[in-house]
């Protein structure tokens, strides 16, 4: 994550509280899905290290895991769960016995903390898990997705009382419409889905859902959606080992807020009307660490400018904030203005990329202010759009422009979205 140590009061671990299941029909839901959104930082990435304000907020763009109850064949003595991940792709299984070995065995809730698992990871030469499941991944993406799925079932199903699945045969599959590791926060939207997957999951398991009672449920009260956040926040540590509770709050409560660093308290943006963006991504991978690391240097080397660089950011934050909150909308030039302001803050950090730099440019001749998000070095750009601006010749072109040159570009809303979602088997894309 971009933003390192923050909101740690997020992790809540839950302790377990063991419970005899009764349920005689896992298949009682045959279907259901879990989504959640990715996330943009708006303005703030790097000053935020330095304790000035940043904003962040859900996109449109979404990951989802679908629950589909699987029929019983004849000469199964046991059985199935199948885990289906679209975008690497890979499809591993477990029998339901062994499954049930699994939540016997491994106690991630009470025994393996995430800090913990992670080590064993890094560690292990085999895969953690691979006594339990059928087909074992073979990559380094595999097995970290993989892992954090099972470890976040396991944990969410033993915090809340279920210890075997009867039996059960299902699949869930996950798919994403966001790139991976393109600073949009994929992977905690991947950990909100996994956590909010398996707490229906546990729900379904106890007998207290079925096909009849899903469509009323809702994942919407405030103590579900701490436990969903708090355990996204283990899988978010399993993937980056100190993240900074933010991703995981955003994708969880589909918020747009203002945060500061080592403050557990945030502030909700209200915004006037959503905020139409276009999301561009480089194309090219980079590392956070070596970028923030990059930015620390600079800061080392002219303390007294770079002092006055991250503190222009910060006020700069604060006047995007009151912008956006202006009734009865914001203003679109100033917006436009201040993210090329930032944008050029951010540049003198030595952030950049050669990518970058060329969709900057494309974007200024037509007329549009565009900045890095997240760590920079490649990764994605955004720019704010006015209102209709699908009807505009300069955004059409600017998006052909775009395309042309290699540059993927997806228009998104920031503000009109939600948090995580249930719904009874139906994609909303």
């Amino acid at each position: 994550d971009e933003i390192r140590n923050i909101f740690q009061t997020t992790n809540q671990h839950n302790q377990p509280a063991i419970a005899t299941n009764t349920m005689t029909d896992p298949t009682a839901v045959k279907q259901f899905e879990v989504s959640a959104p990715g996330k943009v930082i708006l303005h703030g990435e790097h000053s935020v290290v330095y304790g000035h304000p940043a904003i962040a907020g859900p996109i449109g763009l979404r990951t989802y895991l679908r629950y589909e109850a699987l029929l019983p064949t004849e000469s199964a003595t046991s059985g199935r769960i199948v885990l289906h991940f679209d975008s690497l792709p890979f499809t591993s299984s477990l029998t339901s016995a062994a499954f049930d070995e699994f939540l016997r065995d491994v106690d991630c809730a009470g025994q393996l903390p995430p800090e913990q698992f992670l080590q064993q990871l890094r560690t292990d030469n085999a895969f953690p898990f691979a006594h339990y499941v059928s087909e074992q991944p073979t990559t380094a993406k595999e097995c970290y997705s993989l892992a954090v799925a099972l470890y976040i079932f396991n944990r969410v199903l033993r915090t809340e009382g279920v210890t075997e699945v009867h039996g059960a045969s299902f699949r869930l599959s996950l798919r994403s419409t966001m790139s991976i590791g393109a600073g949009l926060g994929s992977s905690a939207s991947y950990g909100v889905c996994l956590a909010a997957g398996a707490f229906v999951l546990s729900h379904i398991l106890k007998g207290e859902l079925t096909d009849a009672s899903i469509s009323q449920w809702s994942l919407a009260s405030s103590d579900q959606l701490a436990k969903i956040s708090g355990w996204a926040f283990d899988s978010e540590i399993i993937m980056h080992e100190k993240p900074s509770g933010i991703d995981n709050t955003i994708c969880t409560y589909g918020e747009l807020i203002r945060f500061r660093r080592a403050d557990p308290a945030h502030r909700t943006i209200h915004l006037q009307r959503p905020l139409h963006v276009l999301i561009i991504d480089s194309g090219v991978s980079r590392s956070t660490a070596q970028l923030v690391a990059i930015a620390a240097d600079r800061r080392k080397q002219f303390p007294r400018t770079m002092g006055q660089v991250f503190g222009a950011m910060g006020e700069l934050v604060e006047e995007v904030i009151e912008l956006l909150e202006t009734p009865p909308e914001p203003d679109y030039e100033r917006l436009r203005t201040l993210v090329t302001i930032n944008n050029n803050l951010l540049r003198s950090l030595g952030v950049s990329h050669t990518a970058l730099e060329h969709i900057f440019r494309i974007a200024e001749r037509h007329g549009y202010g565009c900045k890095l998000t997240g760590a920079g070095g490649g990764g994605c750009a955004f720019l704010p759009l006015p209102e209709q601006y699908e009807n505009l010749t300069s955004y059409r072109e600017l998006v052909q422009e775009l395309n042309e040159a290699g540059f993927t570009s997806i228009p998104t809303t920031i503000g009109g979205g939600t948090g995580v979602k249930l719904t009874n088997g139906v994609t909303e894309e």
